[in-house]
């Protein structure tokens, strides 16, 4: 179980990712169920090492701000709590919106890790 918070109307947690044996705690990260993938800031991805590649698959997305294009890599593992994926596919991308985020949880994340959001609570967490 993780606790939630909302700031500035926003559901946020924190997460843990890790990419060729390294490892960074990323602080702000918006949980958005309305978003179909998971994304972090290019400029955060740097500082372990996650650099765009030629053979890195590339994408434009879209949402409500417009669209930006991302390129997509294979992290070793994300913890949010409890919760664990590994090999999990991630976008990495500007995310230069008019709020700082480290990054975003969608749904391919969520769907991954099982995970339930109490609302009322502000907690996540896996079903199993």
């Amino acid at each position: 179980m993780k606790k939630l918070s909302i700031n500035e109307g926003l559901l946020l947690t924190d997460m843990e990712i890790q990419y060729k044996g390294r490892n960074l705690h990323l602080t702000r990260v918006l949980i958005d169920t309305g978003s179909s993938s998971s994304i972090i800031s290019s400029e955060i991805a740097e500082m372990i090492g996650i650099f765009p590649e030629a053979e890195d698959p590339i994408y434009r997305v879209y949402g409500i701000g417009g669209s930006e294009i991302v390129y997509s890599k294979i992290l070793d593992s994300i913890h949010i709590g409890q919760m664990k994926a590994e090999q999990i596919e991630m976008e990495i991308g500007e995310m230069d919106y008019d709020f700082q985020l480290d990054g975003i949880i969608g749904l391919n994340l969520l769907m991954r890790m099982k995970a339930l959001i109490n609302i009322e609570k502000l907690l996540i967490q896996s079903e199993s």
